[in-house]
């Protein structure tokens, strides 16, 4: 979550106006166009993809041809755009409380039936997947998430870097083809993480882990609550109780290969339990030592028993919200605190705010 002033919270729960607004750069961040006002959009969000977020906006009120690219070096070009997305509230003494919501390059330029120009982005993960190894990449004998930054900063030389939220460990003998997110990919999964960029831009690794938090919203129904309609769903469909993670060696030798299970005594999961026995296999072409198969076990066991309840919710607008936050939500009398997986944030209409969710649920006890 982002943190925000001692009033933005407080005005959710009434009647409030919308502010958002795009900023546009270069990639080297100099300033192209400030305040572009908006007549519409949306920046969706989704930890399960490699570009987590993407944007599509429409400026306006202006004349239609305001903002459509005729060259290459107008602001909205997408030879050069880096935009920047913000949104929030505006106050009712005029001034406004935004957050970066989005950074990423233009993609697209496109004209409606009406005429309005409309742009879709994506943000700098784009940039990295799209700068494929020219030649095939051996890693470096450095640790991984050197060898993570080293391999963003090589297509994206302007990159910033969050805090991650993971051990580290040494970089595992690897060479790859000509597939940079891949490399990423195989990464970061030793480590039991992904990564991603935020809102403002900056490149993170962060942990897939279900493993509950405080929760720091509550989205309830009711007078003065801040959720307006929910689907719960409770399924099977890709539910497992034992991870099988099968790493190979380089050197011949037998793979590494770890089990982990769910046999935390209550759980509704419980392997050989009443729910049976769901085997998931993980075959990793990334050599691992035992405790990073250990790891990556773990969560993603973490993740595979987390699927044992799901919410599609819209809610009141909140754009400290991030995927990854823990929320408690509420509808029709049922309550849980739920991960947040995706976000659809609105921007400027009525729209809500629509969230992906999983369940929270205590890591299990791994044999």
């Amino acid at each position: 979550m982002l943190p925000s002033g001692p009033s933005y919270k407080s005005v959710l729960h009434g009647p409030h106006h919308r502010a958002a607004f795009v900023d546009v750069y270069d990639i080297d961040g100099n300033v192209r166009a400030l305040g572009v006002p908006l007549h519409d959009g949306s920046v969706q969000a989704n930890l399960t993809n490699r570009v987590t977020r993407t944007a599509t906006f429409t400026p306006g009120p202006v004349n239609l041809n305001d903002w459509w690219p005729r060259s290459v070096d107008d602001p909205l070009s997408p030879y050069r755009a880096v935009v920047r997305v913000f949104a929030g509230t505006r106050y009712g003494n005029g001034e406004t409380e935004v957050f970066p919501v989005f950074t990423g390059r233009v993609y697209d330029a496109s004209r409606g039936t009406d005429g309005r120009p409309q742009f879709r982005c994506d943000d700098l993960a784009a940039d990295v997947v799209a700068a494929r190894f020219e030649q095939p990449r051996v890693a470096r004998r450095t640790t991984i998430l050197a060898e993570v930054r080293q391999l963003i900063s090589e297509a994206v030389p302007q990159a910033v870097f969050g805090p991650d939220t993971v051990q580290d460990a040494a970089t595992p003998v690897l060479t790859w083809d000509e597939d940079r997110g891949q490399a990423l990919d195989d990464l970061t999964e030793a480590l039991g993480s992904r990564w991603y960029t935020q809102g403002d831009g900056a490149f993170l690794v962060r942990p897939f882990t279900y493993a509950p938090s405080a929760p720091v919203q509550t989205l309830i129904d009711g007078p003065g609550g801040l959720m307006l309609d929910a689907q719960v769903s409770i399924t099977r469909d890709a539910v497992a109780n034992s991870v099988v993670v099968v790493s190979e060696r380089m050197d011949g030798t037998d793979p590494v290969r770890i089990v982990a299970r769910d046999n935390t005594p209550s759980s509704p999961t419980r392997y050989g339990g009443p729910f049976g026995r769901v085997v998931q296999v993980i075959k990793v072409q990334t050599p691992l030592s035992t405790l990073e198969a250990q790891t990556l076990a773990r969560t993603q066991l973490a993740a595979a028993t987390a699927l044992t309840e799901q919410w599609s919710a819209d809610v009141v607008p909140d754009y400290t919200l991030e995927p990854g936050d823990t929320v408690r939500l509420g509808y029709r009398g049922l309550q849980s605190d739920q991960v947040i997986d995706s976000i659809t944030y609105p921007l400027l209409t009525g729209a809500p705010m629509r969230l992906g969710t999983r369940s929270a649920i205590p890591e299990p006890v791994q044999t």
